[in-house]
């Protein structure tokens, strides 16, 4: 049963690490905002050993978007990279949103990655057989293998705009800590069963429980727990979660499953033809996601680009922790940088869409005029 070459597979991985010791692709214009969202989920090595890809309406399947990985495991997604764990080689992979670019040693060193999450600033992945959370800058550099520790086997990760998550295998629990990795609390959440993949969004924590063929929510604080909060999946695996729907992966049927944000409309074959998948992400868009990858396709100056970045990163953070309102002052401080390099380190035609694009998402999120 698949159930059991997963284990086999988990195990295999273990075995080899012992013994080993154990850019956003910027098109004919320059300020071209992306105008689709996927969902993604890994195909593990007992498969095609690949990231796969299709539209958020379950067409537009691409099995081997991008192929010819190394153990396969953790998926994750910005605005501008695709990011995966290579179980077998112990590193982290990144790609171009297209597929291309690919680069299966970006962050190297880990152990046994099955997890791997993003924000603004930094990625982050688990390392299974170290019982850490590792961390680094979004350019690979600043790596940080024990980032987070005293996890139990961790598997699946999850970032939203306060806290990190991370689901310990062996332990049954949810784990979180804060963003710089401080108030650690490895028994945030209790009960699950060998829980893998975890996700978070503005209300809700959310994970797989592949020994009871379910997956569970709480809310954000950790109270509300439900076990069982959709069942009738097969082996789920990896979880995550847009503004719409819940998606996660059956490794035992090679389908990916979705249902509505309260558990309703499940459907565990939205998606078929995977094999043995695992990790999933989402990169659903947001208003202050498309004005990213606007700054990003523009060029600027390094100096420029960070600081217009780092003030959008926190307004994201802020908007997918559910704070719409605290959002507002970090999109009113990238107007003014805006406004202030307009027609200097930034062309004034450009900068003139960037504050129409700015203004339009604070209006999106209840900000007042910019």
């Amino acid at each position: 049963m698949l159930r059991t070459s997963r284990v086999d597979v988990r195990s295999t991985f273990l075995r080899r690490a012992a013994l080993a010791l154990a850019t956003l692709v910027v098109a004919l214009f320059a300020l071209a905002a992306r105008a689709d969202a996927f969902i993604y989920w890994a195909n593990g090595p007992q498969g095609s050993d690949s990231i796969a890809r299709a539209n958020l309406d379950g067409t537009g399947v691409d099995q081997t978007f991008i192929p010819g990985l190394s153990g396969a495991d953790g998926v994750a997604v910005d605005t501008a990279h695709v990011y995966w764990g290579n179980s077998l080689i112990n590193d982290i992979g990144r790609a171009n949103l297209n597929g291309t670019g690919i680069n299966e040693s970006f962050i190297t060193g880990t152990t046994v990655t099955a997890g791997v999450a993003v924000d603004g600033a930094h990625v982050y992945w688990t390392n299974f057989l170290a019982g850490s959370i590792g961390r680094a800058n979004l350019d690979g550099t600043g790596i940080n293998q024990s980032f987070i520790t005293g996890a139990s086997s961790p598997e699946g990760l999850a970032v939203d705009g306060g806290h990190v998550y991370w689901t310990n295998f062996t332990g049954g629990s949810i784990g979180r800590a804060n963003l710089d990795g401080t108030g650690v609390n490895q028994s945030f959440i209790t009960g699950a069963s060998s829980p893998t993949g975890v996700a978070v969004d503005g209300a809700h924590v959310y994970w797989t429980n592949p020994d009871t063929d379910a997956i569970g929510r709480a809310n954000l604080d950790g109270s509300g727990v439900n076990q069982t909060f959709i069942t009738g999946a097969s082996q789920p695996f990896g979880v995550a979660v847009d503004g719409t729907n819940v998606y996660w992966s059956n490794a035992r049927s090679g389908t990916i499953g979705r249902a509505n944000l309260d558990g309703t409309g499940a459907d565990q074959s939205f998606i078929t033809g995977a094999s043995s998948p695992g990790g999933v992400a989402v990169d659903a868009l947001t208003p202050i996601s498309q004005l990213i990858a606007s700054v990003e396709a523009l060029g600027l100056p390094h100096g420029t680009e960070n600081s217009l970045l780092a003030k959008l990163g926190v307004a994201q953070r802020k908007a997918d922790a559910g704070n719409s309102r605290a959002a507002c002052g970090p999109l009113g401080a990238f107007v003014s940088t805006v406004k202030a390099q307009s027609g200097q380190k930034i062309d004034a035609a450009d900068a003139a869409l960037l504050i129409a694009d700015a203004t339009a998402a604070g209006e999106s999120l209840g900000c007042g005029p910019a």
